[in-house]
């Protein structure tokens, strides 16, 4: 919570989220609740999140007080709002989810989102996949991930699998799995277990100007699906077991990702808030209904039906092409098999709420 004096000289602006210059109206409720009323908020290990709360607020802490931040009911806010609560945060030493519990309830109210005045949202789950590769062709090693081309890029996925940028020098790496190499790209992100020993990380680096199509749509209109049975992991299946027609299916998606060589650090892949994710306490949102940065309070259903629901204190860090609209968010596992098996098999209804500043 921020002081008289940063209140009384705070720069409060109206923040335009949907299109910049524009005064389109923004399709978003907050609606004020108290902390009592957030499902499963007492039973939450909230410590766990902490990480991801000082690596957000160190980039907020940055940023010039005026910069536009939804900090408040009415969806006006500047940075300087959080100023007070981020230098408090990283000044503490919480030795408990209650300490840090309790100084969450004192700095911050929460909201819970809505559209149109529902409330009801739609959570999926994303991941950092690993693969195996070379950084030379041989082998096994057939697939290349390619680093974004300097011109000329707005090529569809069919002539680039089909070798429109051979020869180019633009391969990063090789990899053992055309299948692998097609979801890294639907993830964005992933690691390269090298066959020298080595791990590289890719980021995301850029796209080829084509639309993203979702390949279950095709294999359910086809028949090769069926209905309530269409994740990553029976699509991966369903390619795997057809590798005669597995191209063809994954080029109905004309989008291509290009891929940059991360620098070596601790955590997740770096999303869009520039900081390492936090596995299962990092969510990409539509960052035209929530600032990047914001604490989030999640509840809704768990992928795997013998759990119990997730009722999860998340940050805000991260966007992503199909996540769209108020009450939406993709949620990050982490890496590796376990955590695809999740990502890949959440497609979950809930409740979103957002903690500002008092």
């Amino acid at each position: 919570m921020v002081s008289n004096f940063l209140l009384r000289y705070c720069h409060f602006v109206v923040l335009a989220l949907v299109l910049v210059g524009c005064s389109t109206k923004i399709d978003r409720d907050l609606e004020p609740v108290t902390f009592d009323q957030l499902p499963g908020w007492h039973q939450d290990h909230h410590l766990q999140a902490l990480p991801a709360m000082i690596k957000s607020c160190d980039v907020i802490l940055k940023k010039s007080s005026g910069t536009e931040m939804v900090t408040g009911g009415d969806g006006r806010g500047s940075a300087c709002d959080w100023f007070g609560f981020c230098k408090k945060l990283k000044a503490k030493q919480f030795k408990s989810s209650a300490q840090l519990r309790q100084f969450i309830e004192s700095e911050l109210h929460p909201y819970r989102l809505a559209a149109s005045g529902d409330a009801n949202g739609v959570f999926t789950g994303y991941y950092e996949p690993i693969l195996n590769g070379s950084l030379r062709r041989h082998g096994k090693y057939q697939t290349p991930l390619y680093k974004m081309p300097s011109k000329g890029y707005k090529i569809p996925r069919s002539r680039i699998v089909n070798g429109a940028l051979k020869g180019k020098g633009l391969e990063l790496v090789w990899v053992d799995d055309p299948v692998d190499a097609f979801f890294i790209q639907v993830q964005g992100s992933g690691r390269v277990r090298l066959d020298n020993g080595r791990e590289i990380r890719l980021g995301y680096a850029g796209q080829n100007g084509y639309p993203y199509f979702a390949i279950g749509k095709a294999l359910l209109d086809m028949g090769e699906l069926q209905p309530g049975h269409v994740t990553m992991h029976s699509i991966k299946k369903w390619l795997r077991a057809h590798p005669k027609r597995a191209e063809s299916i994954m080029s109905k998606n004309q989008s291509y990702v290009f891929f940059r060589i991360s620098p070596a650090h601790a955590g997740g892949p770096v999303g869009s808030h520039n900081v390492p994710l936090t596995p299962r306490r990092s969510m990409a949102v539509d960052r035209s209904f929530v600032t990047l940065g914001t604490p989030l309070w999640l509840d809704c259903t768990h992928p795997d039906h013998h759990h119990k629901r997730l009722q999860q204190l998340l940050m805000a860090q991260d966007t992503g092409g199909a996540i769209k609209g108020a009450v939406r968010g993709d949620y990050f596992w982490g890496s590796g098999e376990r955590a695809g098996y999740y990502a890949g098999a959440m497609n979950a209804k809930g409740n979103l709420y957002v903690l500002l500043p008092r």
